[in-house]
């Protein structure tokens, strides 16, 4: 069986390319905020966990409904 040689990866993405993948804070904050409180509705976190897991307040997390303003 003839063997490869492993070449390293390169990296394809150039620093434009990046920045494309980038969110302003309050987009980010409301996704790690929904991302923490999807946890706890699927039971794998209690509001505590998720709070401390995703640096919010248990209050943020048990609140309901949409951010203000979204």
């Amino acid at each position: 069986m003839k063997q490869h040689r492993r070449v390293p990866m390169q990296d394809e993405l150039t620093k434009a390319m990046h920045s494309e993948f980038t969110v302003d804070a309050e987009t980010d904050r409301r996704h790690r905020l929904d991302s923490a409180r999807s946890t706890v509705e699927q039971g794998l976190f209690t509001a505590a966990k998720a709070a401390e897991a995703y640096g919010f307040s248990v209050e943020e997390i048990e609140a309901s409904g949409q951010e203000p303003g979204v």
